[in-house]
């Protein structure tokens, strides 16, 4: 069982009490900085935000007790470049984990609106509504549109339509519950291509434990396999984190075998993609409906950059996991591990420090 917290990230009171039942000894910091010797020495268990452990501590022996540090974020990257983390033991002693699964809350319904934004023109009519101060008639509305670049000027519903996740983990699966209350079809590419239980932290009522709702399933390693995935995706979803394989996994090729007036959705990370290929894509004949970018390539995207201001791509600067209670949504996955360990089953959510998630 663990004895002493160490909490760097931002929580209530409310949910820093419930950590003060679950641990012998918990000391906040929520500056992140601030940590005396003896605390850091002590300290069997950390909860962090997405960067890890302090600055101030450089070595493994500053923090010889430490078991686990539990981020308040589904990747890993900054805490593993922290110096600790250069020593080989560390990374054996360690165990770095993710809040995957807290994502499931927000992510798919900022996916779900955004996509449906595009399927009923919410962005343009808010747009010309905001712009002209008139209330725009249908006709406005549809003229308009026919000067943006869209091939149809009235809604779409996503009645029958094919939805693709690209990588299913908890933030997929409840993206893809979500839509197959639309009626959609589910299909899924993951790097094995093949069906598996869902593991880690897991919310109540939320995704889709089996993996049973996916119709199809596609392997990303082999590109006969995820260019089929691509040309059968009405909305294509990634939630990828990045990785060596998949920096820019997601080529011009690619692209161009997505169905006409499909829409791409990245929530996962910029790099899957070139930025070009996704402008091309939007912009070419008989291309893309449009794209939904919570993360793009290089990021954040430079001032004026011309994605701000395409009329048929929503652009948001990585905001998509904000939920409102989110460090304290995320102590939840910590007292998860709480009760994890004393049934005698071990840590969830483990990073591998290898892969980066």
């Amino acid at each position: 069982m663990l004895q002493n917290l160490v909490v760097t990230a931002p929580v209530s009171a409310k949910k820093l009490a419930e950590l003060e039942k679950a641990f012998a000894k918990v000391s906040f910091h929520p500056h992140g900085e601030g940590v005396d010797k003896a605390t850091a020495e002590a300290a069997d268990a950390w909860y962090t935000t997405w960067t890890g452990l302090p600055k101030s501590i450089t070595s493994l022996d500053q923090v010889p007790n430490t078991k686990i540090i539990q981020l308040s974020s589904a990747g890993a990257n900054d805490c593993l470049s922290h110096a600790v983390f250069s020593s080989s033991d560390a990374k054996d002693k360690i165990k770095v984990c993710s809040a995957s699964g807290i994502h499931a809350l927000c992510i798919p319904q900022y996916v779900l609106c955004n996509v449906l934004a595009l399927y009923m023109k919410l962005n343009l009519q808010a747009e010309l509504t905001r712009t002209t101060k008139t209330w725009q008639r249908e006709g406005a509305i549809k003229e308009a549109a026919l000067e943006r670049g869209w091939s149809y000027t009235g809604s779409r519903a996503l009645y029958g339509k094919t939805v693709g996740l690209l990588g299913y983990g908890h933030i997929a699966r409840e993206t893809a519950r979500l839509f197959k209350a639309f009626h959609c079809r589910i299909i899924a590419a993951t790097s094995n291509g093949s069906k598996r239980p869902a593991t880690g932290y897991e919310m109540a009522g939320l995704g889709d434990q089996e993996g049973a709702l996916p119709e199809k399933y596609f392997s990303t390693r082999d590109p006969a396999q995820l260019a089929e995935f691509a040309s059968q995706c009405d909305v294509l979803i990634s939630v990828l984190p990045s990785t060596p394989q998949t920096k820019y996994l997601f080529t011009s090729e690619l692209f161009a075998a997505m169905p006409k007036d499909s829409i791409f959705v990245n929530v996962g990370r910029g790099d899957l993609a070139k930025t070009e290929d996704i402008l091309h894509a939007v912009d070419r004949k008989d291309g893309l409906l449009g794209a939904v970018l919570d993360v793009t390539d290089p990021e954040p995207l430079p001032p004026n950059h011309v994605l701000f201001t395409h009329p048929r791509i929503i652009v948001t600067p990585h905001t998509s996991g904000s939920i409102e209670g989110y460090f304290d949504q995320c102590a939840d996955v910590l007292l998860a591990q709480q009760e994890s360990v004393k049934a005698g089953k071990g840590f969830i959510n483990v990073v591998d420090v290898e892969k980066g998630y």
